[in-house]
């Protein structure tokens, strides 16, 4: 029997088409028609609805990459390697100017945010500057700063990283056991206990109190990957009425939301910005967080640029604004051609509009993993003679972008260096990136020679061994046959960003100058793939310490109005070569608080200190040794007359992954006072 192999195709790509259009139609039963910017009928990977459906079509663009590579003339091309010759007469140096001038008139010192007996969320308010106005602990009297209480959950340990809420003398956090606690903040008495019933996080990375003054009630918001909860702040009962008992269901985020108006608005993985009834938890609208060449991306979806960073509200002019991951994989964008946007951005939405108002990347088409990771903070500067709102973000790469809060141009110039082309065939790289003079950088973003290891001979030959078979250098990309050696995969800033003092226009940030050792492989399993992430690990040397010169972990104080940094300290040190007279700074996730006291407290580091620093010159002036390290921002707030300063001690999730025995874990919350 002869088989006519024509027709065998015909009738092949005939089914595929009826399973593929049996697919859309189921996933079309799943159709969310909320989103306010986005074709529910396009067939895109992030614009499915079905876990099962994203697979199959996963599968098949992959399957159809793999084909078209060998016999489509366009796809040859595509997957040859990127032309270097094409960058060579391009401007080495391209800037985009600072805005100097049309300003809106900012927001006066009397009009600031301020923190005194209350720290309703996490960061400390809306615009997330995390700053308190309370001055009773200063630098005269901050010798007699002794612990208050100590609170144990006694249900798990893990590290804690939302920074505690306090509303009327109660203070609220996540537990390592997954409950919300709400404690008397003069004594740490357990006042009430929520068990979350689902996941793992809730309250990941924060809290949320807000007065519900039309009924009389004081609401706890907060996420639980993708459930947003609402308790009554007084009981800790959920609230009924609020969705279905108390819980609605979102796109899963790790932070607090926000309140404008009458709209409880999120940001989610989908990714999205989600808008729902402040009290009945009423889905309003979603917005879709993708952009391409000026549209809406369908055709070249990515996965990644998540907001999970943070999102800070001026509540005012009815905008949100937030900070974006890095797309995914993290180190291969063959499969995503293009800017990538929203991904590595900021991002301002106007909530009462509906609208994107404007967006600014930092790293364009990122493959090194440097996202945007901290809730961006909303201030207002003195420059040009005028009071500036300003939008600021500290990133990965040691960057302070500052922008103006409404059109979303630099303040200072924005400079960007040619970069170098792909090794990678398939990989298009964008010609030019980020390196900024003005803010000042706070944390190494290039890796040198110059900066290996030198506390021995041994050490530095270890390391020098290392680099010599890798790539480095201002946004090196990657090889097959190489590693690439970068800073930032977990340095520069981190979750826990920055804290400014609005009177004075300082900022404090801390962060880290860690070396990674980045590889990529080529990955034959799936089809039409090409490369995958095969390597991301610290660069150390045989005693195991960061692979290059110390500082490696800092504190960093920054002249927002000028751009030029104050000052730099070291911190935190390892007891071994602290008795050698060497303080090296440590890797930190902890996070700076500053205070109108002129003090800047902060934890974090491997040798579980908590240290208060003298704002104006980065004296240590005090510390005072935790359980477990500090694992937040710490918050500050007064009852009857007396400022407390409180922090979970819980150990460091990231810590514990990096260095294993040097990190315990535990279910500490520790409070500080006056105490004569």
């Amino acid at each position: 029997m002869k088989i006519n192999i024509f027709r065998l195709i015909i009738i092949s790509l005939f089914t595929a088409l009826v399973l593929l259009f049996m697919a859309l139609l189921f996933d079309l039963a799943k159709y969310d028609s909320s989103y306010i910017n986005r074709n529910s009928l396009t067939f895109s990977i992030n614009n499915l609805n079905s876990k099962k459906i994203k697979k199959i079509f996963i599968y098949y663009s992959n399957l159809y990459n793999a084909v078209a590579q060998k016999f489509f003339k366009s796809h040859k091309k595509y997957w040859a390697i990127e032309d270097p010759s094409i960058r060579k007469n391009l401007p080495k140096i391209k800037i985009i100017p600072s805005k100097k001038n049309n300003f809106l008139p900012g927001k006066k010192i009397e009009n600031v945010e301020k923190n005194f007996s209350n720290w309703p969320r996490s960061h400390g308010g809306f615009s997330s500057m995390r700053f308190s106005s309370l001055e009773s602990i200063d630098k005269n009297n901050i010798g007699k700063l002794k612990q208050a209480w100590i609170f144990n959950s006694r249900d798990g340990k893990k590290g804690i990283e939302a920074n505690p809420v306090v509303y009327e003398g109660l203070v609220y956090f996540p537990t390592p056991g997954n409950h919300i606690v709400c404690l008397d903040g003069k004594n740490g008495k357990e006042v009430w206990r929520y068990k979350v019933e689902k996941g793992y996080h809730a309250a990941k990375r924060g809290l949320l109190i807000w007065n519900d003054k039309k009924n009389d009630t004081i609401r706890l918001y907060f996420t639980n990957d993708d459930q947003l909860i609402s308790l009554n702040a007084k009981t800790g009962k959920l609230i009924k009425n609020f969705g279905k008992n108390g819980i609605i269901k979102i796109g899963s985020s790790p932070i607090p939301p926000v309140v404008i108006d009458n709209q409880l608005v999120v940001a989610t993985s989908r990714p999205s910005i989600e808008s729902y009834d402040v009290l009945s938890g009423k889905l309003y609208w979603k917005f879709y967080l993708r952009k391409i060449n000026g549209k809406i991306s369908y055709k070249k979806d990515f996965l990644g640029g998540n907001p999970w960073g943070g999102i800070s509200a001026d509540t005012e002019k009815g905008i949100v604004y937030l900070t974006t991951g890095n797309p995914k994989p993290n180190h291969v964008g063959s499969s995503r051609p293009g800017k990538n946007l929203f991904a590595n951005s900021v991002v301002a939405f106007d909530v009462r509009n509906k609208k994107e108002l404007w967006h600014f990347q930092e790293t364009c088409h990122d493959i090194w993993n440097f996202d945007i990771p901290s809730t961006p903070i909303l201030t207002t500067l003195n420059k040009y003679g005028k009071r500036i709102d300003a939008i600021v973000a500290v990133t990965k790469l040691g960057n302070t972008l500052i922008l103006d809060r409404y059109t979303g141009e630099p303040i200072f110039d924005y400079e960007m260096r040619i970069a170098p082309t792909s090794k990678l065939p398939g990989e298009r790289t964008c010609a030019y990136q980020p390196a900024l003079k003005l803010p000042e950088p706070f944390a190494r973003n290039v890796f040198k020679k110059d900066d290996v290891i030198n506390l021995n001979e041994t050490s530095r030959n270890y390391i020098l061994s290392i680099i010599k078979n890798s790539n480095y250098g201002f946004f090196s990309t990657h090889e097959l046959s190489k590693d690439t050696i970068e800073y930032n995969y977990q340095g520069g800033a981190q979750w826990t960003g920055a804290s400014i003092d609005p009177y004075s226009n300082v900022m404090y940030v801390t962060a880290n100058n860690i070396p990674w050792k980045v590889g990529v492989l080529l990955y034959d399993k799936r089809p039409g793939v090409g490369y995958v992430d095969n390597k991301t690990e610290p660069l150390r040397d045989l005693e195991g310490y960061p692979g290059v010169k110390p500082p490696w972990g800092t504190l960093t104080a920054i002249n927002l109005n000028t751009g030029k940094i104050i000052w730099q300290t070291p911190l935190g040190y390892y007891k071994v070569l602290k008795s050698k007279g060497i303080i090296t700074g440590t890797e930190n996730f902890g996070g700076a608080t500053a205070t109108k006291g002129g003090l800047v407290f902060v934890s974090g580091t491997l040798d579980k200190l908590i240290r208060a620093f003298d704002a104006d010159t980065g004296k240590e002036l005090w510390s005072h040794e935790l359980p477990y390290i500090g694992s937040a921002p710490p918050t500050s707030y007064e009852i009857d007359g007396e400022q407390y300063i409180v922090l979970p001690a819980t150990g460091g999730i990231t810590l514990k992954v990096n260095y294993g025995d040097l990190v315990e874990l535990g279910d500490a919350v520790v409070a500080f006072k006056i105490q004569d």
